[in-house]
């Protein structure tokens, strides 16, 4: 499908530094040392995004360079929104060695139905996922499931060659229900003083059904509104008062029309839970018919480089 999208530019919340503590996760010179991993919430769009030279493809080189380059985490635990869990507290983690690619998409180039990538899993972090959801009560269970497109198309856009990196999907629950899902990213918080970065992988908005309507046309109104609210409450609260917030998105006099199905939201809410404390900061603004981009990251250090974006910006008026 072509883009025929306007850009808009990111909005930039501030950032805070984790508290002290008595080892570092990475230093720089250059930068402000941080001492645990940060969360991240992306949205990760089909496979044609391997391709893409636009506001999600600065965004994705920015994040493959500060994964690989200045992160350097022990391993990724990614939470995709097109793998689901049994009953009402299941959770399924791969725990593959060589996680195999999963073409879940249809009607596209057959290239991408070709694609490989150099990744791999790690079952010893998977069983330490396993643990810490147990721990808090979950029903979570390994399996060898491989990679969605939820998870190797954002990354590979992100890094073309991953080696060294371990790779850990994780499912949502098969439910709506945010609250838990805020419950599982609390069970995973522990991960980061080990030098593991939690991603939820998802959709700001996604609703596939309007992309028909409004697929030449300015995204509505109903869809920035929603991607505001969720800035708000990512970017302007922390803690118990951002999880509360986040929870009541369900409510959202906007909700199903930005989601149909709420399975490209609840990874949002597993980031928002395993931030913590850590202010949110805003790393991707982009709409789509209706779609939106919306992509942040919780507890960077406050002097991060941010992504650089090339298309002009335009406000939603001038669409």
């Amino acid at each position: 499908m072509h883009r025929a999208i306007q850009r808009l530019a990111p909005l930039i919340c501030t950032v805070s530094v984790a508290a002290a503590a008595s080892r570092h996760y990475y230093k720089q010179s250059t930068m402000t040392a941080i001492t645990k991993a940060p969360v991240f919430y992306i949205s990760h769009g089909g496979p044609n995004l391997l391709d893409d030279k636009e506001m999600p493809g600065d965004f994705y080189n920015w994040f493959g360079k500060y994964l690989k380059n200045e992160l350097k985490p022990k391993a990724i635990v990614i939470i995709s929104a097109h793998w689901q869990g049994s009953g009402r507290t299941g959770i399924s983690v791969d725990i593959s060695e060589k996680p195999q690619l999963i073409y879940d998409f249809y009607n596209f180039p057959q290239r991408y139905y070709e694609e490989t990538w150099d990744h791999q899993g790690s079952p010893e972090v998977a069983e330490q996922v396993i643990g810490l959801l147990k721990k808090a009560g979950l029903n979570a269970s390994g399996t060898r499931y491989g990679n969605d497109h939820g998870v190797w198309v954002p990354l590979k856009r992100a890094m073309r060659s991953n080696p060294d990196i371990p790779i850990i999907e994780v499912s949502t629950f098969a439910h709506e229900d945010m609250a838990l899902h805020t419950k599982m990213g609390e069970a995973l918080a522990p991960l980061r003083e080990d030098g593991v970065v939690i991603i939820g992988s998802g959709s700001a908005v996604h609703n596939l059904r309007g992309l028909w309507t409004y697929g030449n046309k300015p995204s509505p109104q109903f869809v920035v509104d929603f991607d505001k609210d969720m800035e708000k409450y990512a970017c302007g609260m922390v803690g118990s008062a951002r999880k509360e917030a986040c929870n009541t998105l369900s409510q959202h006099k906007d909700f199903r029309n930005c989601h149909p199905t709420a399975e490209h939201l609840v990874p949002f809410h597993v980031a928002i839970g395993a931030a913590e404390e850590d202010e949110g900061i805003k790393l991707l603004e982009d709409y789509y018919a209706t779609l939106a981009w919306g992509s942040y990251g919780f507890g960077l250090p406050k002097d991060v480089k941010m992504p650089v974006y090339r298309s002009k910006f335009r406000s939603h008026s001038e669409l």
